[in-house]
């Protein structure tokens, strides 16, 4: 028995860990959801014989729900280049590895819009957890349904997830 990780694309297999990340083991030891955490894995064998990939964790990326682990999650799993072309005079832009990979960097680097727009977000993280608080005012507006298992039923071309059923 190991410890596998479950890739957020359902494309991939469930991969076998070679090494179990510290804040792993850490999330065991003080009971919490061990599976609530993203991480940057990279495959390093996969022999013909083999039922599953074995991978190493390049990084951590964090805690799902925080708002920074999901906007990394996010731009890592759509291949989105957040490295800033324009290297300033005496700049070493070398610090941008898949091993260096941080949301700092990805603030620092995003440039125009992209950043931009999620700033309106930032007055609703709280400040000594990190993750995104949604605000009373719009639950209160609106049906709560976050305790039932409502699955999309948009295809994976949709602009919006508008369509969605739920069995009671």
């Amino acid at each position: 028995m190991g410890v596998y990780a479950v890739p957020v694309s359902k494309k991939l297999p469930w991969m076998q860990i070679n090494t179990i990340p510290e804040e792993f083991t850490e999330d065991v030891k003080e009971k919490k959801n061990s599976q609530n955490r993203y991480y940057l894995c990279k495959i390093v064998e996969w022999n013909q014989n083999d039922l599953r990939p074995t991978c190493r964790i390049i990084s951590s990326i964090g805690e799902a729900g925080n708002l920074k682990a999901e906007s990394t999650r996010l731009l890592r799993t759509f291949d989105i280049n957040t490295d800033s072309y324009e290297v300033a005079e005496g700049q070493d832009n070398s610090a941008s590895t898949e091993n260096k990979f941080s949301f700092e960097s990805l603030s620092k680097s995003c440039v125009g819009p992209v950043f931009d727009s999620l700033k309106v977000f930032i007055k609703d993280i709280d400040s000594e957890s990190g993750e995104w608080v949604i605000p009373q005012a719009e639950i209160d507006q609106r049906l709560d349904l976050r305790e039932k298992r409502i699955f999309t039923i948009d295809p994976v071309t949709a602009k919006d997830l508008d369509d969605a059923l739920s069995i009671d």
